[in-house]
Order: C-alpha cells, then structure tokens, then sequence
C-alpha cells in the first residue's frame, strides 16, 4: 500500500475512535467486582516459584489460560492414609538435579483438556507456594513435565485477585541482586 492510503485509513480510523461515546458518557456503573489494580503484583511471562514444604524453587510458566496449576511429577504412587486417598510422587530440581519426595493428600481428580489431544485424568494436591512475596497454598494437577522446558505451570487459581500478567516481562518477582538463572 503506498503512504497516502495508509495515512488515510489511519485518519478514518483516528476520527471514528473519537466519535465512540465513552463509558463515563453513558454513565456506566462501575464493576462493584473489579479491584483496584495497584494491590496486584506483576508477574511476567516466566517466574520462579518457591515450594515451602521443601524449599524448592522452580522455573514457572505463567498461563492465564490454564484453570489449575501444574507440577511435573514422577514417580507417582497412590496409598491411603486413615481411610482417604494420598499420593506419593518426587519432583526433580532441573538445576541440581536433586529429587524431593513428596505425599500429600490427594484432592480431587482432575480431566485436564489438552490441544490436539484426549483428555487426561490427573491428581490434584493442594501445596503452599511463594510466588513472588506472596505466599499461598493452591491446588496443582500432577503430571510429567518432563518434556516441557518449565516444570511448573501456573493458571488462573494462583493468579487470581493477586497477580497481573505483563507477557513483555520475565522474573518480574526476583529480589534486587537476583538474576535470571
């Protein structure tokens, strides 16, 4: 397209933003849900994240499309404990290459929906995590992760009423001195 054409359309486009009626306008009542967004943290697109029960801090991916968290799990072996179901399963430090066994009580049995793909059935644990400073404890589907680049996946539940995504950012929650690893 030669300049003039595009500028033209730039300009229509300009005038017919001008002429919408804005909400303040039309006297539209604000939403009583919506939160003041300066109580939010911004996470960026990929941030560390802290497992309180064993110290271990992860690499995550930030998922505003994903409902549950999850956790790259291996190993995983079912059992009850006093007449309710729990789960062992070990999560392996992509770093040290260190295994940390975990058990913990089973939640739910999630059906995951995956791309392209049939649904799988995975556990569902509830562990306490820092993300940033904020601490909280979240449910998270096991699975292997194996073969992603991030072990940990965070969705919608941690991030809701907490967080901001900025996709431009990464480790947005690292303290100062801190680096990228």
């Amino acid at each position: 397209m030669s300049f003039k054409i595009v500028m033209s359309y730039s300009f229509i486009v300009c005038i017919l933003l001008m002429a919408l009626p804005s909400a303040a306008e039309h006297n539209a009542p604000a939403d009583k849900d919506c939160q003041n967004i300066y109580k939010l943290m911004i996470v960026g697109e990929i941030e560390h994240v802290t497992f309180k029960l064993k110290d271990l801090r992860l690499k995550a991916r930030i998922d505003t499309g994903a409902t549950t968290s999850s956790l790259s799990a291996q190993e995983l072996q079912p059992f009850e404990r006093d007449g309710k179901k729990w789960i062992k399963f070990s999560v392996t430090d992509p770093v040290s290459e260190k295994f940390y066994d975990f058990e913990r009580p089973v939640v739910r049995i999630a059906e995951i929906k995956r791309h392209g793909a049939a649904a799988q059935e995975r556990p569902v644990v509830k562990l306490k995590i820092m993300l940033g400073d904020v601490e909280m404890e979240r449910e998270f589907s096991l699975t292997d992760r194996s073969r992603y680049t991030f072990p940990v996946l965070i969705g919608r539940n941690v991030l809701s009423g907490k967080f901001l995504v900025d996709v431009n950012r990464k480790f947005s929650t690292n303290h100062i001195g801190e680096k990228e690893e």
